[in-house]
């Protein structure tokens, strides 16, 4: 096990591409149907401005959809691509960074979510993934805080409310950029690869 993670009394997930896989390249062909199916790119859903918006708590589904519409060219279809905004945490799956997680209490740490995610698709997440959630010792979620990394106030926020020293927290996610952020308030950071990113 990685170090910092062996020396931190508090570790510290991000969700998506880290506990979950989010692969959306392959689930929009199994949602959507014909041409719309072939051409929607992820990025026209999930790298935009109004998808960080939904992250941020600002912005709904149906603004998304309508934006990604529009970006493909034909604002009609944006109920369907609704569905791939909607539907996306059926198709996630637990990375083995899940396994982690009893392992850590086990060595007396606690564990905690941070995470960039909407409210209404986090809700879902959370329930189809229940069984991992329901570990966590806390969890700031961006959508419902309305602060997203890698903005200091969301870390902040964290250490706050659950009494944690940034020194003895270790944070684990898959963008450099939040990575850094972290460290900018005192704590450590692993940008995650794959496990071999935590050994």
């Amino acid at each position: 096990m990685n170090v910092l993670i062996e020396n931190a009394k508090n570790v510290v997930f991000d969700v998506g591409c880290v506990l979950l896989n989010f692969e959306p390249e392959k689930y929009i062909p199994l949602i959507l149907q014909g041409e719309l199916a072939q051409r929607l790119q992820p990025g026209m859903v999930f790298e935009t401005a109004k998808w960080d918006g939904l992250d941020g708590g600002t912005v709904s589904e149906e603004e998304v959809a309508r934006y990604a519409a529009g970006l493909y060219g034909d604002e009609s279809v944006w109920p369907q691509v609704l569905q791939v905004v909607q539907r996306f945490h059926e198709f996630m799956t637990p990375l083995p960074t899940v396994e982690m997680i009893p392992r850590l209490h086990a060595m007396g740490k606690r564990v905690y979510v941070l995470s960039n995610y909407g409210v209404e698709p986090f809700a879902r997440t959370e329930k189809r993934f229940s069984g991992i959630f329901s570990q966590m010792d806390g969890m700031v979620v961006s959508g419902r805080e309305k602060i997203c990394k890698p903005d200091e106030r969301i870390y902040r926020l964290l250490l706050s409310r659950y009494n944690l020293v940034p020194q003895e927290c270790v944070f684990i996610d898959d963008r450099p950029v939040n990575i850094e952020a972290a460290r900018k308030i005192g704590m450590q950071g692993i940008v995650f690869t794959g496990m071999s990113s935590l050994e």
